[in-house]
């Protein structure tokens, strides 16, 4: 076979005193901002001499770096950065194809934790050993599941630049994440706390923390309902927005556009709320303007507070949803209905199995949560509701 001029060894240089490393050099052509190439002179740490103690085995981890170099098909790598890669590229075109909480996690994800690190620095030198040092680092300050989304955000840009062309291969794709820590333990979900909640709750926050745990759905589903979506004849929502801090989007998965069945108190809280002159297409819980509700406003001013006076810790607009699913299982609920009833988009969410959800069963099951919850002491909601109007118009 015959080899083409190109082809280079590289050398190689055992470097450092208490932690020695393998550094290999080679030359490499790369692509300028004006489009030139330039030939350079490349180093980079190979590996740990404890990793590799001999030479022949540093060579042959230095062959596999220089294999799409000395490949017939190489093209010469950018000198661009990951912070103009972002501004310039990345963020016009991928962010606007995407859901507007994903565009906000994404946008501070980058903003802290991205580009003050890896802004200035060339996607072709953005290795894997240096990205697993900023993910290790990561771990002395923030949870295994922050760090995973920053992995996350991370693997998604540069693989973008990969499939661009300025770079190979995408070097996050091959890290690990640091050891998860133990697990925090969730708070116990018991119905006597959750009845002792939704009697201490003001309205409005009380009909919607009601109705999230009676239905199971996601506070952004429930607060993006509108009355055209609601059949109180019927007993039945239609779940085909979420809102999230003032914009509407589609639902989370495909399974999320669904519809979900009421039980006889789900159907007996929506209609004290619902005037005869009301509005087809307005919200069922909005402000006096008929804008949503903020989740956060009422999470801050309503819940938390409540939650803290009784001594309920952990409390937020998913534990209702927890809370669903564990009376589901309590009351023998399928797994198969549940996830069809809370939108789960695969059956692992809901214990990782799946079976076919019966429509009977579905309403079954709604009622006979209400019944765990609500028995003979269980408050009234039309009477609470009519001594409580016009709450729901108070928090924007």
């Amino acid at each position: 076979m015959t080899r083409s001029k190109r082809f280079q060894h590289g050398s190689l240089q055992k470097r450092g005193k208490r932690k020695k490393v393998w550094v290999g050099r080679w030359w490499e052509d790369v692509t300028r901002a004006d489009g030139t190439t330039r030939h350079i002179r490349r180093s980079e740490v190979i590996g740990n001499v404890a990793e590799l103690p001999s030479m022949r085995e540093a060579k042959r981890e230095l062959s596999e770096r220089l294999r799409r170099i000395n490949a017939g098909d190489y093209r010469p790598t950018s000198v661009r950065t990951f912070g103009d890669f972002v501004e310039s590229a990345w963020l016009p075109e991928v962010l606007p194809t995407l859901k507007y909480s994903t565009k906000q996690h994404y946008g501070y994800v980058l903003k802290h934790h991205l580009l003050p690190e890896f802004g200035n620095t060339q996607l072709r030198l953005i290795t894997r050993e240096k990205v697993q040092q900023f993910l290790s680092a990561k771990s002395s300050g923030l949870s295994w599941k922050t760090i995973k989304h920053i992995r996350t955000v991370f693997g998604t840009v540069m693989g973008a630049a990969e499939i661009a062309g300025y770079i190979s291969g995408n070097p996050v794709r091959t890290t690990r994440l640091p050891r998860r820590g133990p697990i925090q333990e969730k708070p116990a979900i018991a119905p006597e706390k959750i009845r002792a909640l939704l009697a201490a709750l003001p309205e409005p926050s009380r009909s919607i923390a009601s109705l999230l745990v009676f239905t199971g759905m996601r506070v952004g589903e429930l607060l993006a309902v509108r009355w055209s979506d609601v059949d109180l004849t019927n007993g039945m929502v239609r779940i085909r927005q979420t809102v999230y801090e003032g914009h509407f989007g589609e639902p989370k998965t495909r399974r999320s556009n669904r519809t979900v069945p009421l039980g006889p108190k789900g159907i007996e809280i929506l209609s004290a709320l619902k005037s005869p002159t009301v509005n087809p297409d307005g919200l069922v819980f909005a402000t006096r303007k008929g804008t949503p509700l903020n989740r956060r406003n009422l999470l801050n001013r309503q819940l938390t507070p409540t939650a803290k006076k009784l001594g309920l810790k952990g409390i937020n607009w998913h534990w209702m949803r927890h809370a669903n699913v564990t009376l589901h299982d309590s009351v023998g609920t399928p797994l198969g209905t549940v996830q069809a009833l809370v939108g789960h988009s695969s059956p692992e969410i809901t214990r990782e199995i799946y079976l076919h959800s019966v429509p009977a069963d579905a309403k079954q099951a709604m009622k006979k949560v209400e019944e765990v919850l609500l028995d003979a002491n269980g408050p009234n909601w039309t009477q609470v509701l009519r001594e409580a109007k016009p709450a729901s118009g108070l928090i924007n």
